[in-house]
């Protein structure tokens, strides 16, 4: 594009664009590149030629919080120079990109010379920006005390569940001694892990106050994840009148068996709250590798999530369709997911269904999922 035409460039007259032509430093990225971390020192503004470039914050647990997507004619990085306090936000490229800098130095002289609005459409463009990172801010505050807040109660959940589940797992084991028939035995078992679930819960919870996910990979397979799965859940879900449908392709898998399980019944209570009041609801649940990657699909034919809560669905506190709940449940699958090196993406469609699709590794020496 031609460098006149970028906005920055429209606030001076002329002769002002002139000079700064005369002055700029033209740099090619790839996506991925950085133009400034926050906190560094500004050199100057940056105006976008090709592609895009997006401003972010990192704040609690390393959370990146996008600011603004600069595309090309538009440009960043003005508020550093005018208050010299370095760069208060980090720039990275989104593709391949073109840029030029105007440096500090040269844009001061270019203004000391230009009619007065040049500067005050210039401090206007300022403004937006520092009200937009005061939103920010106040939301950053909010969330670190809505995440303290949980690890406390996930702490003090834990002290108290510890005794009496402790005293449920005895009895179970006493249960177990005087009665050997299969059935009995069988009802031990689901309840052992079930009571192990039950911490296992409350301390993923403190975990992801935290910022943490600590997993325990196990080699076991499909199959059997699914199979153990289903043991767990389906008694829970049958009464609700909602079908769920399981398949699976037999494969060996390296995961935290127990992680997954859980943010597979995140996703199926999900889908059974959406479409329980309709007629027909039906759930899809699928396994199978492909390519290295283990592949985990929950696939149902509800209402569909409304685009603008989509965009939302996997930060913390956001919820949608559901009666009761934290809003937290997506948050900690994303997280589950992440901790495997995977990716988890949503498709969804009004008045047709909401499937989630989860990508990890297959076991500990394949790539991560890209």
């Amino acid at each position: 594009m031609d460098v006149r035409s970028n906005r920055f460039l429209e606030l001076f007259t002329p002769g002002g664009q002139e000079r700064l032509i005369g002055h700029l430093i033209f740099q090619e990225l790839e996506a991925g590149d950085f133009l400034f971390r926050e906190g560094d020192q500004a050199e100057g503004v940056c105006l976008v030629l090709e592609g895009q470039v997006e401003t972010f914050t990192v704040g609690l647990g390393g959370r990146e919080h996008p600011m603004t997507i600069n595309k090309a004619g538009e440009y960043l990085g003005e508020v550093a120079i005018l208050d010299g306090q370095g760069r208060n936000a980090s720039a990275r490229a989104l593709s391949r990109a073109s840029v030029a800098w105007i440096p500090t130095t040269d844009l001061f002289d270019v203004l000391l010379s230009e009619p007065v609005g040049v500067t005050l459409t210039l401090f206007q463009s300022v403004m937006v920006l520092l009200r937009r990172a005061n939103s920010l801010y106040i939301n950053e505050a909010v969330h670190k005390e809505k995440m303290t807040l949980i690890g406390e109660m996930a702490g003090s959940l834990m002290h108290d569940l510890r005794s009496p589940v402790q005293v449920i797992l005895s009895s179970i084991e006493l249960i177990r001694m005087k009665h050997d028939d299969p059935e009995t035995q069988d009802c031990c078992a689901k309840m052992e892990v079930q009571s192990d679930r039950l911490i296992a819960m409350a301390g993923e919870l403190l975990e992801f106050s935290r910022g943490e996910t600590k997993l325990n990979l196990v080699r076991t397979d499909t199959e059997s994840l699914l199979k153990q799965f289903l043991s767990y859940v389906q008694e829970t879900y049958v009464a609700q009148d909602v079908v769920i449908e399981a398949e699976t392709d037999p494969a060996e898998i390296e995961v935290d068996a127990m992680r997954l399980q859980r943010a597979m019944q995140n996703l199926i209570g999900n889908a059974v709250q959406a479409i329980q009041s309709r007629p027909g609801g039906r759930i899809d649940l699928r396994t199978w590798v492909a390519d290295s990657e283990l592949n985990i699909s929950v696939r149902d034919n509800g209402p569909g999530i409304p685009a603008e809560v989509k965009a939302r669905l996997f930060e913390p506190f956001v919820t949608y369709g559901k009666t009761g709940g934290t809003g937290l449940g997506l948050a900690i699958v994303k997280n589950v997911v992440t901790a495997h090196r995977g990716k988890i993406v949503v498709e969804t469609q009004p008045g047709q269904g909401t499937e989630f699709h989860i990508r990890i590794p297959q076991d500990a020496a394949s790539p991560a999922v890209t």
